[in-house]
């Protein structure tokens, strides 16, 4: 307990030693573990990528091959995943042709990336400044060291106060460092993880599209439909 108790005294003595500085670099450090947390969250595989929509992707050609779509477009209407909206665009009965959904999608996919990557340009904000906050710390406390010995006139100066002072200067250092590494590797370890997501989402739209047009496109609708109304009649 009174290990404990001395560890908690070091720590806010060290956060203390930097002053005004030193609560900023906290600030950014409590911001860049909002946005990382958040961020975490957001990049589920499941909000993203889920797995059912990922393999009905996968088995698309030979479904549409057999003529079954409404299994496809069932799925992809109860999901809100982001591969399921995309889907949702390709399938859209709004284009006339493949080249029209083609475009349609990347500038979807082109704004689903976006909303991917929010948060990462304050990580990346995070990253500059808190070494230069820590920096602009100790430079402060070096100035405020040497002011106070200079002060002293002819007197030599206590070498173990001098480099007590210094010492204290570097804390903002310490802590503008230990702030920005770690927020380093989350941002790096953030935008593989997108890159990755958004080149998987890639391929599967693309293999939707051909799989989509290689058997008649627009067509699927309407014979979707057309089973649905079909079978609606029968059962009445």
């Amino acid at each position: 307990m009174e290990a404990e108790s001395s560890m908690n005294h070091q720590v806010w003595e060290f956060l203390l030693s930097g002053g005004f500085f030193m609560l900023l670099i906290v600030i950014c450090s409590f911001i860049a573990m909002s946005v990382t947390f958040h961020r975490f969250l957001s990049l589920r595989r499941q909000a993203i990528l889920p797995d059912d929509v990922v393999e009905a992707i996968e088995q698309s050609d030979g479904s549409f091959k057999k003529g079954d779509f409404t299994s496809l477009t069932a799925l992809l209407t109860t999901d809100h995943s982001v591969l399921a909206r995309l889907s949702r665009q390709v399938l859209s009965p709004e284009h006339d042709n493949r080249e029209e959904a083609s475009e349609a999608v990347e500038a979807l996919a082109r704004e689903e990336v976006m909303k991917m990557q929010s948060g990462l340009a304050v990580l990346e904000v995070v990253i500059t400044i808190a070494p230069l906050l820590g920096l602009l710390g100790t430079v402060s406390g070096l100035v405020s060291v040497f002011a106070t010995f200079g002060a002293a006139g002819a007197e030599i100066p206590d070498p173990s106060i001098l480099a007590a002072g210094i010492a204290k200067a570097l804390n903002t250092t310490i802590g503008g460092l230990a702030v920005a590494v770690p927020t380093v590797v989350a941002h790096s370890y953030l935008s593989k993880r997108i890159e990755g997501m958004a080149v998987r989402m890639e391929v599967l739209m693309a293999k939707l599209l051909h799989a989509y047009y290689r058997y008649g496109g627009g067509s699927f609708q309407v014979a979707g439909e057309d089973a649905v109304e079909s079978e609606n009649g029968d059962n009445g």
